[in-house]
């Protein structure tokens, strides 16, 4: 079956260079997903700058270069040489618009040459939400990205990004994105709540505490903000017990989830002279097998200190403490900490 042409987006101009970025994306087969082809167009040079586009689309795709993406790119270099001549043409910023064009093969209602920004706008969510449906979710949240630079107040695209990046696991992303849809709407929950998550995930639990107290300000009785505070609590070496107890009492099935599948259960700072426990003597301590052990470390996120296995007696107690009282495995663990051979502040 021949290739399907979906669409064309510009990446970037360098002014330098007169270099222009694209990306075509086609459809190879009657399968759904994309393919990408990444080609540079040199501007100011003799001949036609469209020839290596040209000459791709007949090489991979089979295809002459559409009418509407020939006039849209002219178009497109005609507005960046205007501007290449005026004072400021080689300030780079001048050129992010660049990266917001985005050219149908076929449909000019759905390219944004030409339309005012508002239409821009529409025309990339459109985009965005189609290829959201067909499980692109990659190339959505890039197109959403592009959105942002026309209208950066956008909390619809905010809110989808911030749980595109969450479930990407991308934490730095996620926090910028939802630090930015907080100054635009500083009172809505879940844009604290995914500012929190991010910044549990970055290690700056302390920032993420004042997130999750802001949440429960508001909604004393929210799950997530209990939970996340009590993640928080639980980095900086605080007691998480308070808001666990909470949202094991508004809902048990999912504060349990959360305790065997991400609750982190390592200090950020552990106590001076805490000791550490090789795996191999965990057996022993908590009066279990050496295969429970193994499945601990595996599916109910007990603690590893470093590469050498071994497990911090503050944190062990801490997933101890955790386990039994919220009644997590079979049978409770019946373990207190050793006493030590030799106590650092005596020494």
């Amino acid at each position: 079956m021949r290739a399907h042409l979906r669409f064309l987006i510009l990446d970037d101009f360098d002014p330098d260079t007169g270099e222009l970025a694209l990306r075509v994306a086609f459809q190879p087969g009657p399968e759904p997903g994309l393919e990408l082809l990444r080609l540079r167009l040199h501007l100011g040079r003799a001949g036609n700058p469209l020839d290596p586009l040209s000459r791709e689309l007949r090489t991979h795709v089979q295809m002459p270069l559409p009418p509407l993406w020939e006039h849209g790119l002219k178009t497109i270099i005609h507005a960046i040489e205007e501007e290449l001549a005026g004072p400021d043409g080689r300030n780079a910023l001048r050129y992010l618009w660049v990266r917001t064009q985005l050219l149908h093969p076929a449909d000019p209602a759905r390219s944004t040459p030409n339309h005012a920004v508002p239409r821009q706008v529409e025309v990339l969510r459109d985009w965005a939400h189609r290829l959201d449906q067909e499980g692109q979710s990659l190339r959505a949240a890039e197109i959403l990205d592009r959105l942002l630079l026309l209208a950066p107040k956008d909390v619809t695209t905010l809110a989808y990004l911030a749980g595109f990046f969450r479930a990407q696991g991308m934490a730095e992303e996620m926090a910028a994105v939802a630090e930015r849809w907080i100054k635009v709407e500083p009172d809505r929950l879940e844009a604290q709540l995914r500012y929190g998550e991010a910044l549990v995930r970055l290690g700056r639990a302390q920032e993420a505490r004042a997130a999750f107290e802001a949440v429960l300000k508001v909604h004393p009785v929210h799950l997530l903000a209990h939970l996340g505070m009590a993640q928080a609590l639980g980095l900086l070496g605080g007691n998480p017990f308070p808001h666990l107890d909470a949202a094991q009492e508004l809902d048990p099935a999912a504060t349990a989830s959360v305790l065997r599948e991400s609750f982190d259960y390592h200090l950020l700072a552990p106590p001076p002279g805490d000791r550490n426990h090789h795996l191999d003597d965990l057996p022993a301590l908590l009066g279990v097998s050496g295969a429970e052990v193994q499945d601990y470390l595996h599916y109910l996120g007990l603690p590893v200190a470093g590469p050498d296995g071994t497990v911090r007696e503050a944190e062990l107690a801490r997933w101890v403490g955790v386990m039994n009282r919220y009644a997590l495995l079979p049978g409770g663990l019946h373990w207190s900490a050793p006493t030590p051979r030799h106590l650092p502040e005596l020494s």
